[in-house]
């Protein structure tokens, strides 16, 4: 009996060692997390006109990070929030033309691995086009990387609106805007 006591005591001073001092080991089976990082693109509103014949036409140009799309993950696995685009035309003081665009007006243009990785990354004017209308280009891109997929989209007198995969990219010194500058979209 006096054995099986001795016994007893010496199990649980083993167990009250073993879960003595806890804090350095415990710290020790931590594996170091990833933070993962949700980015955006900054808002970006630029409004301005163009003259075509005798009318005035202004467009308004509204950039926004969306948390209701879905997030795009980079190859550091840094998420980012996709962007919508509003974009509205007014001639001679009178909307007639108003859309908000996000990447998914193009899928049908991008192959899937692209889309997967990219999120809209903006509009700009770019000329006019007598008895067309407005010309816009559009860029889809990986976020912060120069891989992108431009359109130049035009809108016409009626507010109708119609895209294509844009294959030139040197544009005239007037024109060569950044995407992501204040100064144009």
């Amino acid at each position: 009996m006096k054995n099986a006591k001795l016994l007893l005591v010496g199990m649980v001073l083993t167990l009250l060692a073993a879960c003595g001092n806890k804090e350095n080991k415990s710290d020790a089976w931590v594996a170091p997390v990833h933070e993962v990082v949700v980015r955006e693109m900054p808002t970006l509103h630029v409004t301005d006109s163009v003259r075509m014949g005798t009318h005035l036409y202004v467009y308004d140009i509204l950039r926004q990070a969306c948390d209701s799309l879905p997030k795009v993950q980079d190859d550091m696995d840094d998420l980012y929030r996709d962007n919508t685009i509003h974009l509205t035309l007014r001639r001679d003081g009178q909307a007639y033309f108003s859309k908000t665009f996000t990447k998914a007006v193009f899928s049908n243009s991008i192959d899937a691995n692209f889309y997967q990785g990219a999120i809209l990354d903006g509009i700009r004017f770019l000329r006019v086009e007598s008895g067309q209308g407005l010309v816009f280009s559009i860029a889809v891109s990986f976020p912060d990387s120069d891989m992108s997929r431009p359109f130049l989209m035009t809108v016409a007198d009626d507010g109708s609106y119609s895209y294509v995969k844009d294959d030139n990219l040197d544009y005239e010194d007037g024109d060569s805007t950044s995407y992501g500058s204040d100064e144009g979209v």
